[in-house]
């Protein structure tokens, strides 16, 4: 991996830290549970398959995400299954 694509990588994954929580209700954390939210879940993963972001490296930003907004266990747990489910028809 070239450096260059070592600075698209590390920013990719930056701009999916910052803007994860967009793919998530703002009333109820739920993930792509409304039309807005599920757009906005493509658009994050379409990214996420074109620069080569890992399925493991989403899971892991969204726990931050959810873990930062002080959700409940099951509640974060349920949320991780559905970003899995989600992400992986695209990337693994």
């Amino acid at each position: 991996m070239t450096n260059e694509e070592k600075i698209i990588r590390h920013d990719t994954l930056e701009i999916l830290r910052q803007r994860i929580g967009g793919s998530f209700g703002s009333a109820d954390g739920i993930f792509a549970g409304h039309p807005s939210d599920e757009e906005r879940a493509k658009e994050f993963r379409k990214l996420a398959f074109d620069k080569g972001i890992t399925l493991i490296e989403i899971r892991e930003i969204t726990l931050g995400y959810l873990y930062k907004k002080n959700y409940v266990a099951e509640h974060i747990k349920e949320q991780i299954d559905k970003v899995t489910i989600y992400f992986a028809k695209k990337i693994s």
